[in-house]
């Protein structure tokens, strides 16, 4: 059998090692809290680092931004003003020499076109009559005489 001396120090031994173990494993948890709490602290450092930064970038960011803004801007209106020079240049000049009556043209002609029809009826008439008026004239310049 074995002696037991020896059973004792094997389970004092068991029990160390288990010890050990348990420390081993508390040591290791505190480990992980710790990285993770140091983690934390670090990225909130970072974060707030990040936004002082950003507080402090702004306004060169916003001065940057309509710097970029006015330029696009600019640049924008200058095409658009090249545009339309190209538009009236091609498409409008030569529209200037073709002669397109719009509709109120029209209307004007068509009115001023009854106007004048109506004067030459007038004048047209009043000769007619003067034209009768001399030949009666004469008519009866030819019945006194041969009375």
């Amino acid at each position: 059998m074995s002696n037991p001396s020896s059973n004792l120090i094997d389970r004092m031994q068991a029990e160390q090692l288990l010890s050990q173990t348990r420390e081993g494993l508390r040591k290791l948890w505190l480990c992980s809290l710790g990285a993770y709490s140091l983690a934390t602290r670090s990225s909130m450092q970072t974060f707030q680092t990040l936004v002082r930064e950003g507080q402090a970038m702004q306004p060169k960011a916003r001065q940057q931004i309509e710097e970029t803004s006015a330029e696009l801007k600019s640049s924008a209106t200058a095409t658009i003003e090249r545009g339309e020079q190209l538009v009236r240049e091609r498409f409008l000049r030569p529209l200037d020499f073709v002669i397109l009556a719009t509709r109120r043209d029209i209307e004007q002609l068509s009115l001023r076109v009854i106007q004048l029809s109506a004067e030459v009826q007038k004048l047209a008439s009043g000769k007619i009559k003067s034209l009768d008026k001399p030949a009666a004239k004469a008519e009866a310049g030819a019945i006194v005489g041969s009375a």
